[in-house]
């Protein structure tokens, strides 16, 4: 992102970020920083946010401060990289911003739940079914962004987690997985906009994964899928 965070701020509405100091921001930002990074970046943020400003939300502050922390602290391969920013959000947003512990409770959950977006379906606020919404859009974005976005993901897993063929497996079974849902969004607004473009784009990657697998990866891979529970 280029242009100063000041700046970006000016463009929100302002009860987004009313009682919070610009600091508060910008030390999230900076935690995007790291190395590695190819697509849990500063502007995978500045995307989600830009469409929560047209996604019903009954809360859009809540959903604005947890989209700014959701990937701080963010390692391919780690499970407790939605934890630390969750923590990071917490001792930020209580000391540099005027904040209820409701808000607060609820930024965390939100933080939280994006480690596994289907995994708490069942008893989701509507709020933590906005941002898990906005966190996927993605997907549902034109061919030529998703194929950027898959892009990002691989350059972010390899080597540094996986192999190629580590990757090709765990990432095809996590789409077939994504697939199989009666619905890849949480909320009424999202499956609108996104669920059928998404799923075109989930199952284009599968073929190009497949197609770039061996005949032993192939067949490890339809074991797994196998296996795994839906």
């Amino acid at each position: 992102m280029t242009q100063p965070i000041t700046a970006w701020l000016a463009t929100l509405p302002s009860e987004w970020t009313a009682g919070c100091d610009v600091r508060a921001i910008d030390r999230a930002r900076a935690a995007y920083e790291t190395t590695g990074r190819h697509y849990h970046t500063w502007e995978h943020v500045v995307a989600c946010v830009e469409r929560l400003k047209t996604f019903p939300s009954v809360q859009p502050r809540t959903v604005f401060l947890a989209l700014v922390f959701h990937d701080a602290i963010y390692v391919p391969g780690r499970t407790d990289n939605e934890q630390v920013s969750a923590a990071l959000a917490h001792e930020t947003l209580l000391s540099m911003c005027t904040i209820t512990a409701d808000d607060l409770d609820a930024i965390e959950r939100m933080i939280l739940a994006t480690r596994d977006h289907h995994a708490l379906s069942g008893t989701l606020s509507a709020e933590e079914a906005v941002i898990l919404d906005l966190d996927l859009s993605v997907l549902g974005a034109s061919r030529e962004e998703y194929a950027r976005y898959a892009y990002a993901i691989h350059a972010e897993y390899v080597p540094a987690a996986a192999t190629e063929a580590q990757f090709r497996i765990g990432r095809t079974e996590f789409l077939h997985r994504m697939l199989a849902m009666p619905h890849i969004f949480l909320t009424a607004e999202g499956r609108h906009r996104w669920d059928e473009t998404a799923r075109a784009n989930l199952a284009w990657e599968i073929g190009d994964l497949t197609a770039r697998q061996g005949v032993l990866e192939r067949w490890v891979s339809s074991i797994r899928r196998a296996i795994s529970p839906p």
